[in-house]
């Protein structure tokens, strides 16, 4: 800890008394610990009381892990989030990316040490300093009451995003040329790549790329070394994942080992996209100029061997990162 003289404090929620009494009984000699058994008594405690961590379960009766994580995640944003779930709900899952932002997916039964480990590095990261706000349909539905307002958000979009640099990685020829010219319409910068080696290639060549958008859908093994590789070595590339089909396990695989900012189905829905990078571009420019928030975003190391010749490439990444 930070400070010796502080307990953090973690809030774990779940429905089944057992669980709590048992994360309570491991973690309350470190933290001040307070347990709620369900969503709605989390966020009572959360309305009184300002915690470091929320640990929650997925499957709880009223209202969902992932809901409960989205709203803490709305209300309370410097808190850390990690999910606890044993049953794979791919939408659930999904959507705790999309909209709870967490920090860590652990599967149930879990192991004490790995659950160690991981509250741990939330707690850390707490006392980092938050992102400023991000950019909320809210204000846009409320700016655009008529033609001249909705014109004048438009344009502000389009400024905000007009020379940024994002790199590609898609296969599907479609997909391709709907990123290339909603790139173009925008003014920013693409590079595009068509496998791992390009992909990061292209990272290590270019210190400018500020947002990654990866399809999964050909080699998601592939896309995942990828997408870890880069965020290890850049963690201020903020990474969109792509794909034809949600998969809860590779959900998982892409907050716990990538830090994906968001999981996109294809084709792509335009609106949603621009948003999607309109704040990807806002969270890049921050962790460029705070690279001690970056470790809010921290992922696992890969633990897999290398795809091909990416030994040397990542060499070369983590070498240039270290330079800048």
């Amino acid at each position: 800890m930070s400070n010796v003289d502080r307990k953090y404090k973690v809030l774990f929620v779940d429905d089944e008394p057992r669980v709590t009494s048992a994360l309570k009984a491991i973690f309350r000699r470190e933290y001040d610990v307070s347990v709620a058994n369900g969503g709605l008594e989390a966020l009572e405690t959360l309305a009184t009381t300002p915690f470091d961590v929320v640990v929650s379960d997925q499957r709880m009766p009223g209202m969902l892990g992932n809901e409960l994580l989205a709203k803490v995640a709305q209300l309370y944003p410097q808190t850390m989030r990690i999910l606890l779930t044993g049953f794979m709900d791919k939408q659930a899952i999904v959507d705790s990316i999309n909209d709870g932002e967490i920090y860590r997916f652990i599967n149930k039964p879990w192991r004490n040490e790995e659950m160690r480990e991981v509250v741990a590095e939330a707690a850390l990261a707490s006392e980092i300093p938050l992102l400023p706000e991000t950019i909320s349909d809210a204000p846009l539905a409320a700016e655009a009451k008529d033609n001249e307002t909705a014109a004048s958000s438009t344009d502000s979009m389009a400024s905000t995003l007009s020379g940024n640099a994002l790199l590609m990685m898609e296969n599907a020829k479609e997909t391709r040329h709907q990123i290339r010219k909603f790139c173009s319409d925008h003014s920013i910068m693409i590079y595009g790549t068509q496998n791992i080696e390009q992909a990061v290639a292209a990272a290590v060549a270019r210190d400018n790329i500020g947002v990654a958008v990866i399809e999964l859908s050909e080699n998601t093994q592939a896309a995942l070394q990828t997408i870890n590789l880069l965020k290890q070595a850049r963690p201020e590339v903020i990474t969109i994942a792509l794909t034809k089909e949600y998969d809860a396990h590779t959900a998982v695989d892409l907050i716990n080992k990538g830090q994906v900012f968001k999981y996109l189905a294809k084709p792509i829905e335009l609106q949603g996209f621009q948003k999607a990078l309109e704040n990807a571009f806002h969270r890049h420019r921050f962790l460029k100029r705070h690279r001690s928030a970056q470790k809010r975003f921290k992922v696992e190391k890969n633990q897999g061997k290398l795809i091909g010749g990416l030994q040397d490439m990542f060499n070369k990444l983590l070498g240039s990162s270290a330079k800048a």
